[in-house]
């Protein structure tokens, strides 16, 4: 059984459960725990990052910050470099080059009020260095200090590799996911929604995302890391390094792609896009947080409405019987006063 069929029958199995333990009327809890293991599978079912091949050593970073940011340099200074070496290796660098400096960057200097507000950090290879802006650390793809570091790193071990010559963005972007880590949690169910919403993307339509805003900017790193993960998994880890040697060369990218790969850009991403099925899209989106939470949302929404007609259908049940006794009462102390009042005697005609 492959890893999206197991989500299937886990979300099926959890979701059951969550409405069965409803139509018990047992407590939430145990269903939230049925759909958190779901949510934990979900998790675990990513793509390996690269390989990382023999290489002779790491980049250097130097990392600066003003003393409001001292906390977050210090965090990044004790962060290992050794997760640098899958850029590295998608870069196909044995020697990483020049140091790189690391510049923190607050939201009140004139860097950031200047840099578009859904932009977490951006890489100057020409100066080797890398800006981050700590405060927007946190939404997808940038979700925490550390690969958004490796994020950004890679990019300019990616620039070194391909000689200063330009690189898609796409090409660029998917890249630096795969470097910083694996497809997971987040990506599936982004990429399915894009896909749902918004159909197929031409590579022209995706290079125009990047810079059409926040929503836009997200649903562009989606689709280019899913694209790049499946021409690594095709094509195989090192296919990046060739395409990126080659363009250093000085040839274009999409003839550097055909040369490494030994096939055509355009063939590629059309195989890429016929990969997604209309199961692709959607079993991503069940299986992903927002729809398993909202799952879990509206149920709890039911048992609520539930819980609430039958304390209604028992309050009946008991001011019928309160009413039942009043009237066995009263009649009691009738015949007590009066036997005839029974109604039991009669005359005969």
């Amino acid at each position: 059984m492959d890893t999206t069929t197991l989500i299937c029958h886990l979300s099926v199995f959890a979701i059951a459960a969550l409405a069965n333990s409803i139509m018990c009327g047992q407590r939430m809890v145990l269903a939230a725990r049925l759909l958190a293991s779901v949510f934990g599978a979900a998790v675990l079912v990513a793509a390996p990052a690269p390989a990382v091949a023999q290489i002779d050593s790491l980049p250097t970073l130097r990392v600066r910050a003003p003393a409001t940011l001292a906390a977050a340099a210090t965090r990044l200074e004790l962060t290992p470099t050794a997760p640098l070496g899958t850029a590295m290796t998608l870069a196909g660098l044995r020697e990483p080059g020049l140091p790189i400096d690391v510049i923190l960057s607050p939201e009140d200097s004139d860097l950031a009020r200047g840099t578009a507000p859904w932009i977490s950090g951006f890489a100057n290879a020409a100066q080797s260095r890398v800006v981050l802006f700590p405060a927007r650390v946190g939404a997808f793809p940038a979700q925490s200090i550390e690969t958004l570091l490796q994020h950004e790193v890679a990019h300019i071990l990616f620039a070194r590799a391909a000689g200063g010559h330009p690189v898609p963005r796409w090409f660029n972007e998917g890249l630096a996911l795969a470097a910083e880590r694996p497809i997971g949690l987040s990506d599936p169910p982004r990429l399915a929604w894009t896909l749902v919403r918004h159909g197929k993307l031409s590579l022209f339509a995706l290079e125009r995302l990047f810079g059409d805003g926040r929503a836009a900017n997200q649903r562009a790193y989606a689709v280019a890391g899913a694209l790049v993960q499946d021409l690594l998994r095709i094509h195989g880890d090192d296919s990046a390094a060739r395409v990126l040697a080659l363009i250093g060369e000085g040839r274009a990218f999409e003839d550097a792609f055909s040369a490494a790969t030994g096939e055509p850009l355009a063939a590629a991403v059309d195989r890429f896009w016929s990969r997604q099925h209309l199961w692709r899209r959607w079993v991503p989106f069940l299986t992903g947080p927002a729809f398993l939470w909202s799952a879990i949302t509206l149920l709890a929404l039911f048992a609520i409405a539930a819980h609430r007609r039958r304390r209604a259908a028992q309050r009946r049940a008991w001011d019928a019987e309160e009413e039942a006794e009043i009237a066995r009462v009263a009649t009691a102390r009738l015949l007590e006063s009066d036997p005839d009042a029974s109604g039991s005697s009669y005359d005969v005609h």
